[in-house]
């Protein structure tokens, strides 16, 4: 009796004579990434791509509240690289043994920034109308930095019992709010007010230590080789154009 044919016999022909005629491009088996606090996407992405050409080497970036990618990494999450707005987080993960080759990397002050041409005085906030914006104080350093701040001059509660407080998810947003109308100022770190059109005035607190490290057991070689870039004076220099300060000791 004839042996039928295997169901969809064709169909693994075909595919295999298109997977000749057509190859496909070769995939990284593991695309090395790194988490960074939201206040580092646009002096990274710049770093990263001046590396990628050097080095013809890519790494992915995913940026965010330090707070919360602190936590997706203590869950497991396949981040390589850990760039935090504070030694808090990339403490908190080292305690986890989750981090190692924790070190501070830059520091970068804390601004008032709103759209107009005129720098905000820092007073505004004692309007009755005014509306700031902050980065979320739970998980974002630079929110942490604002409210105490705000605290210090003592208007931290009456702004946020009269609604006039805007909560952003991190940094990046809470500037959003600001464009989009639903805030006047916000107070963000300097490497994005720089970014955005208007001005700013600094905030007198001590400028904000951001803090790296290498996730553990990941053996990302080329994320490792990244971070030790990160100290070079090469990215030094793009660190001080985008109102970073390398660390002093």
């Amino acid at each position: 009796m004839r042996k039928k044919k295997p169901k969809f016999a064709w169909l693994w022909a075909g595919i295999f004579s298109l997977s000749i005629l057509c190859p496909v491009a070769p995939v990284r088996a593991h695309a090395e990434v790194f988490a960074a606090a939201a206040s580092l996407q646009p002096v990274l992405e710049k770093i990263a791509d001046q590396y990628k050409k050097e080095k013809g080497v890519t790494l992915d970036g995913v940026f965010g509240a330090s707070g919360q990618l602190a936590r997706q990494i203590e869950m497991g999450a396949p981040y390589d690289l850990f760039l935090s707005a504070d030694e808090r987080w990339a403490r908190y993960l080292e305690d986890k043994e989750k981090l190692e080759k924790v070190k501070p990397v830059a520091e970068c002050p804390l601004v008032l920034w709103w759209s107009s041409d005129e720098a905000p005085p820092l007073d505004i906030v004692k309007g009755e109308k005014i509306r700031v914006a902050i980065a979320d104080p739970d998980v974002a350093p630079f929110g942490a930095l604002a409210k105490e701040h705000l605290e210090k001059v003592g208007k931290y509660e009456s702004l946020n019992a009269g609604g006039r407080l805007v909560i952003a998810g991190d940094v990046l947003q809470a500037a959003l709010a600001v464009g989009s109308g639903g805030a006047d100022a916000a107070f963000i770190p300097l490497s994005i007010a720089i970014k955005q059109k208007g001005s700013w005035t600094k905030v007198p607190m001590p400028p904000q230590r951001l803090f790296g490290g290498i996730v553990k057991d990941r053996q990302a070689l080329e994320a490792t080789a990244f971070y030790d870039h990160l100290f070079s004076p090469a990215a030094a220099e793009v660190f001080r154009e985008a109102g970073f300060e390398p660390v002093r000791d």
